[in-house]
């Protein structure tokens, strides 16, 4: 048995971070990175945009060159999957039959992506986009003059609509819900991006779902539930992802009811020995009072770090407020906050100019901003007017305002 001081499974973006993390604080204990693919640590935003569309290469991709882990004697084992967790040996067993002992563990497993349960959806050229395998794989099949539907109208298939527009293919995008990106943003930012994706000969079709797809070998056109017939040379769901929390619970650690792993403000399972970051944690967020989980870069960028440097011994809580970005087309935002619940939205600036803030309240208190084009003297503002939590009577009219200085409404 390999013993070692730190485990980390995952070869995500969390999983690579801890490993920094560590190596911050305790630049002797020994460290093993278990990750089932064949890849070094990675992030995956690129894999959507830049990457996808041929504009970034692996380079952008991948966290750190392969140097970078033997210089700071980091063992990565590549394509090998954690098969178990034994709390009470602190060891992990692995598909190869070797076993890792550890001193600290952290779960960093992320999600799978999923596919949806209809007929034909195991046919080739039929996708979905979580690694960068998948990415490689629509890359090879999206040339100019090729026909794609992408199934989803979240971030993810936003994204992957853009990137293979600017490629050259035909693109149609199919999702259940009533407008772009609705849970989300309000109806007039949906309205905004169906005009330039509509602009850029990019098809929407909302409220319809796949009833099922169709080829002989390889996928040749996908059918609605209201019998479209959409002719297709690929196909790409971005529905979402499955929690791969199997370890944990198998382990015995508190989980959620939606299947998250319970943390606490040092990212330490119920076990003190096992940590858990990224997709798969829900911690309790000292912003909003209590436990988000959120699927976004920035929260495993920042809780891979902060993670790897409490198994150091550093015990620091996380108190990072949630941050995203994506881009669409020309089009590049940033958001603060939980904007998962509101009722009420404030527009600083203008959508149809390009330049705007909207900010999100629910039940009369801020919960996050969604902006692009705006001056950079605004963003610490943006971001301190989210962790205040400020009543909309006490802001609601000055945000709106251009002419109002938001560092004094922080004041």
């Amino acid at each position: 048995m390999d013993i070692y001081r730190y485990v980390v499974v995952g070869g995500g973006l969390a999983g690579g971070r801890a490993c920094d993390g560590i190596r911050k604080v305790d630049s002797d204990g020994r460290v093993a990175l278990v990750t089932a693919e064949q890849h070094l640590p990675y992030q995956r935003p690129p894999l959507s945009k830049g990457y996808l569309a041929g504009r970034a290469g692996l380079d952008q991709v991948f966290l750190k060159d392969s140097a970078f882990y033997g210089e700071q004697a980091i063992d990565v084992l590549t394509g090998v999957v954690a098969q178990h967790v034994e709390p009470l040996a602190c060891t992990v067993t692995l598909s190869d039959g070797r076993v890792l002992g550890y001193e600290r563990l952290l779960l960093a497993t992320g999600g799978s992506a999923r596919r949806l349960p209809i007929p034909g959806s195991e046919l080739t050229n039929v996708f979905t986009l979580r690694t960068i395998d998948d990415s490689d794989g629509i890359r090879r099949v999206a040339v100019p003059g090729k026909r794609a539907v992408v199934l989803g109208g979240s971030f993810i298939g936003a994204e992957v609509a853009a990137s293979l527009s600017q490629l050259g293919v035909k693109v149609t995008v199919v999702f259940p819900e009533g407008r772009l990106l609705e849970r989300i943003v309000p109806g007039m930012l949906s309205s905004h991006l169906e005009a330039m994706y509509a602009e850029r000969d990019v098809c929407i079709i909302s409220g319809n779902r796949p009833g099922r797809i169709e080829g002989a070998a390889s996928v040749e056109r996908v059918i609605l539930e209201d019998g479209q017939r959409l002719d297709a040379d690929l196909v790409v769901m971005g529905v979402g992802i499955q929690l791969n929390t199997e370890l944990a619970r198998e382990a015995g650690l508190e989980m959620t009811e939606q299947g998250a792993v319970i943390v606490d403000e040092y990212l330490r399972t119920q076990d003190p020995s096992i940590y858990a970051a990224g997709d798969i944690a829900a911690w309790p967020d000292p912003t909003f009072d209590r436990r988000l989980r959120v699927e976004h870069w920035d929260v495993a960028r920042a809780q891979g770090l902060r993670a790897g440097r409490n198994m150091a011994g550093e015990e620091k809580p996380y108190k990072t407020l949630p941050y995203f970005f994506s881009d669409l087309f020309d089009l590049s935002f940033e958001a603060w906050g939980d904007l998962t619940n509101w009722d009420r939205i404030v527009e600083r600036g203008s959508i149809d100019d390009g330049s705007f803030a909207l900010y999100y309240f629910e039940r009369g208190r801020t919960v996050g901003v969604l902006a692009a084009g705006r001056p950079s003297s605004e963003r610490k503002p943006m971001m301190a007017l989210v962790k205040a939590r400020l009543e909309y009577e006490e802001i609601g009219r000055d945000v709106a305002n251009e002419a109002s200085d938001l560092a004094s409404l922080v004041e």
